[in-house]
């Protein structure tokens, strides 16, 4: 793949733009200076129009073709060259950006920018390149308002004009001809230090917000829309200050920037985004109620330390090219959980680490032709694809998990130390960093990784001797081709660190189990989820996890519930939908269920620790599943209409029995679900709706499908993946995808195409499933950012089918064995 960066290496850009929010315009002047290392420079610009190039002040002939400007007979060395161009303020979240909010019945119009991956492009004439590293000066000019106008630095200077600033430029006038206003506000922003053009940012808009100062002095302040309580943001700042204090004190080098600002963007088809300085985000990944549920605070705080320990991996020291985009991502996901833990230890964190990351990404990791951690990137189509969240970001955290204590935290941390000083403003590639961690290790960092990053899955590992002395190793593939593997594996533990799975014989199975109570949390996770997944593949029956499951009837962790409702999901995928066989599991489920239920209640007590209100939350979702109509009863009996006032740990269990029970009521969650601005009420709001079983009722969820008025385009994913999952609707769901496929792609980001195909995969099951997925995404494969997610569907869904014939028939009959015994 060509690079620019061969051609010319910027070394500052002074951007001097006008942006007309009105009119969907931007543009104005890129002033780049730099070295030329070829008489040909090319600088992106997708969807730019140029209207002038100068070199060294004369003017000169280009050429834009394919999104690339091309110049020739450039001198060699020392350059400026000065583009004047325009272009247009997108809707599909990325680039430069439009995003709206309703407030006092107004419509509230904001110009926000995502420039990862390769988007800033979209926006102005660039080298935009992980490895063309610059310092940028940033001028903005709007209409004078009273927007709050943001960049990754603190303005330096404003100046007011009284007339369009510069009368080339057409920006600021509509398609009359008319100027949008008559007065206009120049910002002036302090420069940037040397940083990747992926990271700029600004945004323009009406918010409000709150600023605290941390230990450190630097000035966080946290942004959001004015539809939204401006106490909303106090937790958000909270889990800010203290990141960036721990970083701060573990890295070496201290944040330097004077200012963190955050903002909550109405419309963000990510979670959130490491601009340097300027951290963007999802509503829901950043504001939190008086009354947010745990959960919710969990994933803010995940989220906000996530994003600023971006801002030492992957803004101080960036990846050189995208096939290294592991550097940025698996070191943030591993280290928003050291953060978190130290933050808020009661979180106990580090559970849904081993319960979410762990799990996903041997799940994932367990397909063939799967993605590996470092991704050889030769086409811009491939750079969306790597932002894969079981890979990139939960497998490649697990490998850092593993190499952190197999060294030690202290001496990661050494290595690390070393590793940003060196590097800080500069880019970097994997090897760079395994040497400077060679040191503080008593092994070959460097030989360990690449064995795991490098290539795709994991081992399963079937020790000789009951100990793993002596053990042989295969590749685990949810198809069941498995074949001799080398992994070199330092030690083999049983705690949750090792990425591999261990296939114990039934005397080694259960002589953990009888000893389970004496073994560690993670020794607990690890037993059971290991024993899950090789059911899955024939390695051990599935039958046995009836049983399994029935030897936690009394157990008090939330955690190893969550492994048990996994199991539970595992057999869930041998019952047909609303089958008599469905039926008799549902029996079970309740069975297994109903005594610790009966235990802990339904509602939240003021003694509840977090282990209990998850346990309470696990619980209450397979009792659901159940159909349990008497707690269905009570907990519908707990809706108010004002959701505020709902015990807010069960909230979402509420508002699905009562529809549950009564359907009719989802005309009030519509009004609610419009009428409310806060994200987690309009999530549990949809998520609720989606749940409906009366197809009548239904329908009134089915028609929300493309209406992005009603539900944004960041939202029509989870809309659609939730009616996928409710067979009731699920046929209909999908045949609204494949005859609005189009208008998907013209709301959706690049990122999130292939999340269709991955999701709905994992959800088919039978052989006229898997001909319709093939029906409809086949076709497609021709496409780079669809093809692997579309190849791995089919796979999976294959891999499925074959282990439901295979089984299906020993699991029930199981099943009833259990119920002829009791």
């Amino acid at each position: 793949m060509e690079r620019f960066l061969e051609y010319f290496v910027p070394e500052k850009y002074v951007l001097n733009l006008g942006i007309n929010k009105y009119d969907k315009k931007i543009g104005g002047t890129v002033s780049v200076t730099g070295v030329a290392k070829n008489e040909t420079v090319k600088f992106h610009a997708v969807g730019l129009s140029v209207k002038e190039v100068f070199v060294n002040d004369e003017k000169a002939d280009f050429k834009v073709e394919d999104g690339v400007l091309t110049l020739k007979k450039v001198p060699l060395g020392d350059v400026m060259v000065l583009l004047r161009y325009e272009g247009a303020l997108n809707e599909n979240m990325q680039g430069a950006y439009l995003s709206t909010y309703k407030y006092d019945g107004e419509t509230e119009v904001i110009v926000a920018t995502q420039f990862e991956s390769h988007y800033a492009r979209e926006a102005f004439p660039c080298i935009d390149e992980p490895g063309a590293k610059a310092i940028f000066e940033l001028k903005l000019t709007v209409p004078e308002s009273e927007d709050i106008v943001l960049a990754n630095t603190p303005v330096k200077e404003t100046k007011k004009h009284f007339k369009v600033p510069d009368g080339k430029y057409t920006i600021f006038y509509n398609d009359e001809g008319k100027k949008v206003a008559s007065k206009y506000v120049e910002y002036v922003f302090e420069e940037t230090p040397r940083m990747s053009t992926y990271l700029l940012a600004w945004v323009i808009g009406r918010f409000h917000g709150k600023t605290v100062k941390n230990k450190h002095g630097v000035l966080i302040t946290t942004y959001c829309s004015l539809a939204q309580d401006i106490d909303s943001v106090d937790f958000a700042n909270e889990i800010a200050c203290r990141s960036l204090e721990f970083y701060d004190d573990n890295f070496g080098v201290p944040y330097p920037l004077e200012k963190l600002d955050q903002v909550a963007l109405p419309d963000f088809e990510a979670g959130a985004m490491e601009n340097w300085g300027l951290v963007t985000y999802r509503e829901s990944m950043l504001l939190a109620s008086k009354k947010a549920t745990l959960g919710t605070k969990k994933s803010i705080a995940l989220t906000v330390a996530h994003e600023l320990s971006h801002q030492w991996f992957g803004d101080l020291v960036t990846m050189k090219w995208w096939d290294d985009l592991w550097l940025n991502e698996s070191f943030a996901s591993v280290m928003e959980y050291y953060a978190v833990d130290y933050i808020h230890p009661e979180y106990k964190i580090f559970e849904s680490f081993f319960l979410g990351d762990c799990y996903s990404a041997l799940f994932r990791d367990a397909n063939d032709g799967v993605q590996s951690v470092h991704q050889d990137v030769n086409d811009p189509e491939e750079i969306a694809t790597l932002f894969d969240g079981a890979i990139v970001y939960a497998k490649g955290a697990r490998l850092m998990l593993m190499l952190i204590r197999l060294m030690g935290w202290e001496n990661f941390l050494k290595g690390i130390r070393d590793y940003f000083k060196k590097y800080q403003y500069k880019n970097t590639i994997g090897d760079d960093l395994w040497e400077a961690l060679k040191p503080y290790a008593d092994f070959n960092p460097k030989e360990l990784m690449h064995a795991f990053i490098d290539r795709p899955g994991y081992p399963v590992i079937t020790s000789k001797n009951g100990d793993f002395k002596d053990y042989e190793q295969k590749r685990f593939l949810m198809n069941g081709e498995m074949k001799k593997s080398d992994w070199p594996i330092p030690e083999i533990t049983e705690d949750m660190s090792g990425h591999y799975i261990l296939n114990l014989s039934e005397e080694e199975f259960n002589e953990r189990l009888d000893k389970f109570s004496e073994l560690s949390l993670e020794e607990k996770l690890r037993l059971l989820m290991d024993r899950d997944f090789v059911t899955k593949v024939g390695l051990q029956s599935p039958v046995s996890l009836i049983q399994l499951a029935l030897k936690f009837k009394n157990e008090d962790k939330a955690a190893v519930w969550t492994k048990i409702s996994s199991i539970i999901s595992n057999l869930k995928m041998y019952f047909d939908d609303d089958s008599k066989e469905e039926k008799v599991l549902k029996k079970y489920v309740l069975d297994l269920v109903s005594s610790k239920l009966d235990e802990i209640g339904l509602v939240t007590r003021k003694d509840d620790d977090e282990n209990t209100i998850r346990l309470r939350a696990n619980l209450l979702a397979l009792d659901y599943y159940a159909e349990d109509m008497e707690r269905l009863k009570k907990l519908a009996e707990m809706y108010d209409e004002d959701y505020m006032k709902m015990d807010s740990e069960v909230r979402d269990d509420i508002l699905d029995a009562k529809i549950y029970l009564e359907p009719k009521i989802i005309d009030d969650y519509l009004e609610k679900y419009k009428e409310m601005a806060d994200p987690e009420a309009k999530f549990d709001y949809l998520s609720a709706m989606t749940s409906v079983k009366d197809v009548k009722y239904a329908e009134k969820v089915l028609a929300l499908l493309g209406d992005i008025e009603t539900v944004k385009p960041q939202d029509q994913f989870y809309l659609f993946i939730f009616l996928y999952r409710n067979f009731k609707t699920r046929e209909k769901a999908f045949l609204w995808l494949k005859e609005n496929w189009e208008f998907v792609r013209k709301f959706s980001g690049d990122k999130s195409m292939d999340s269709y195909p991955k999701a709905i995969s994992t959800t088919m099951r039978t052989k006229e499933e898997l001909e319709e997925y093939r029906d409809f995404f086949s076709p497609m494969k021709n496409e780079l950012a669809l093809k692997r997610a579309i190849t791995i569907g089919e796979s999976s869904i294959q891999a499925r089918i074959e282990q439901i014939e295979k089984e299906k028939k020993a699991v029930y009959q199981g099943l009833k064995k259990y119920f002829e015994i009791n």
